[in-house]
Formats: structure tokens, sequence, C-alpha cells
């Protein structure tokens, strides 16, 4: 592998992301799933990973 052909991982998947900016505005929980069509259960899996 060449030096030049190293990217560094994503520290944060898309879905983590999205869910993290909406946690900064104060959001619960149940209103980040609701915006983003998903469970309670996986917007705090994604906040623990």
């Amino acid at each position: 592998m060449k030096d030049n052909d190293y990217r560094p991982k994503q520290l944060l998947t898309k879905r983590e992301k999205e869910v993290f900016e909406l946690l900064v505005q104060d959001k619960t929980t149940k209103e980040i799933a609701q915006e983003l069509f998903i469970s309670e259960k996986t917007v705090r899996n994604h906040i623990s990973n």
C-alpha cells in the first residue's frame, strides 16, 4: 500500500452523524426516532456506538 492510499476510517456513520446532529439540538430519543423513521432502541444504539 502506498502512503497516499491511506484513508482514515470515519469515526461515525452517516446515520450516527444524523442522530448526533439532532441530539445537539436537544431532541429526545423519541423525537429523533420519529424524525428519522427508526425505533427509539435504534436511536439509543446509534448513541452508544
